[in-house]
């Protein structure tokens, strides 16, 4: 044990509850610098028809800030809806999934089993209900129109007490134009379900664009929330939260460097936080201060535990038969900073210079070669991790890989993101 006055069970309970890296978070005490959002949301929810669209980066914190709202807004007794939206998923396969939350999940599949299951239709207003997909089975079919999506919704409210908050995330992996169109007709006409019914949409910045530019008219009923990085202090408690139950110390300099390293996304600050204070507790000496050999355990163990898209995309990008090294440097010169859009000449005087210098034994490219490695890093060839912005300008297609490139480059002793 190397935990003063506190047991094993005690510590797995504490990481359990405070370090969620792959769940997301449901209560306000944990959503640390969200406040100000929480309070949009809430105030928007009190205007009769006014429905939510939260959006931002991904990895910032989308799907906590809403599914917290809308645990703010339903009884204790009367959980919200969540539907995670999928890559093939159409705008009936989520409204269809909506639905089926009514329906408990041994009934839907143990009842098919044994063909003992209920087998009715219970019309509507559309004409769309409950029916037997599958002889014995329960289910509620996809609508076809958008009416019919509108009556599986007040089917829901029917069967549920008090109001009625459906979460409907990822509403970027709905590839199809068509569907999102049709999205959008049914925003316009939720406010047709009464005030007791509301939405809470989350994707990023571009499918809010999308939606009001061919749907002007959605504006009316969308509250927009741009989800911003969170700033250090947030992240730092995080962490801080964790120390105190366990009674151990950080220092504020390790504070600084896992906010810098995370870039503002709460989910590296959970990974780096898991498995440092694991390391913490198995530590064969008695621990009080949190030292750097468990914060380089926290690193090692947030790359191996990062998502794994990420992990592959930046495989792809660097891993080559000739100048895999090259390619790893001018990534990680370009997560040196926050900003989004860096000019190349800034890339290379402020930050691969440096960073070639702290490696020692690795000689300079050229600035024009170093151009060329940023250039191919676009390419279908290295997974397009980097996007173009005009002559000379450069960023990452998703800023996620930032906070993940920050990783990689640290495990290798190399330190990014000073200008946080």
């Amino acid at each position: 044990m190397s935990i003063a006055r506190i047991t094993e069970d005690e510590f797995r309970s504490i990481i359990a509850a405070n370090l969620t890296p792959s769940e997301e978070i449901r209560t306000p005490e944990r959503l640390f610098g969200r406040q100000k959002n929480l309070t949009s949301i809430d105030r928007a929810l009190n205007s009769p028809g006014r429905q939510i669209f939260v959006y931002g980066d991904r990895g910032v914190g989308k799907s906590s800030l809403a599914v917290t709202a809308a645990h703010m807004h339903t009884g204790s007794a009367n959980a919200p809806i969540y539907v995670p939206c999928g890559r093939l998923s159409g705008f009936s396969d989520v409204i269809q999934a909506v639905g089926l939350k009514t329906i408990g999940i041994i009934e839907r599949f143990e009842k098919a089993a044994t063909g003992r299951g209920l087998n009715f239709t219970v019309p509507t207003l559309g004409g769309v209900g409950l029916s037997a997909g599958t002889p014995g089975s329960t289910t509620i079919p996809a609508p076809t129109t958008i009416d019919e999506a509108l009556d599986v919704i007040r089917y829901v409210a029917e069967k549920r007490r008090g109001r009625l908050v459906v979460v409907i995330d990822e509403m970027e992996r709905i590839e199809k134009v068509e569907e999102r169109d049709k999205f959008a007709e049914f925003i316009k006409n939720i406010p047709t379900l009464g005030n007791d019914i509301r939405f809470i949409f989350c994707g990023i910045a571009s499918d809010v664009d999308e939606l009001l530019n061919a749907h002007p008219s959605a504006g009316r009923i969308l509250e927009t929330i741009k989800l911003e990085r969170l700033r250090h202090d947030a992240l730092w408690k995080i962490i801080t939260t964790v120390s105190e139950k366990v009674g151990v110390d950080i220092t504020h300099d390790m504070l600084v460097r896992i906010s810098q390293i995370s870039d503002g996304f709460p989910h590296f600050v959970h990974l780096i936080g898991d498995t440092m204070f694991w390391n913490v507790f198995d530590d064969p000496e008695m621990v009080t201060t949190i030292d750097r050999h468990h914060f380089r355990a926290g690193i090692k163990g947030a790359i191996e535990r990062s998502d794994v898209v990420l992990r592959t995309q930046y495989q792809k990008a660097v891993q080559k038969t000739r100048n895999t090294l090259d390619y790893e440097e001018a990534l990680w010169a370009l997560a040196d900073s926050t900003a989004d859009r860096r000019q190349v000449t800034d890339i290379y005087d402020s930050s691969y210079r440096r960073i070639m210098e702290s490696r020692g034994d690795r000689p300079f490219l050229r600035r024009d070669a170093f151009n060329q490695r940023l250039l191919s890093l676009r390419g279908e060839g290295h997974g397009r991790v980097v996007i173009g912005h005009g002559s000379g300008w450069f960023g990452f297609r998703e800023n996620l890989m930032r906070g993940y490139v920050r990783l990689r480059a640290e495990d290798q002793g190399i330190t990014l993101g000073r200008d946080i």
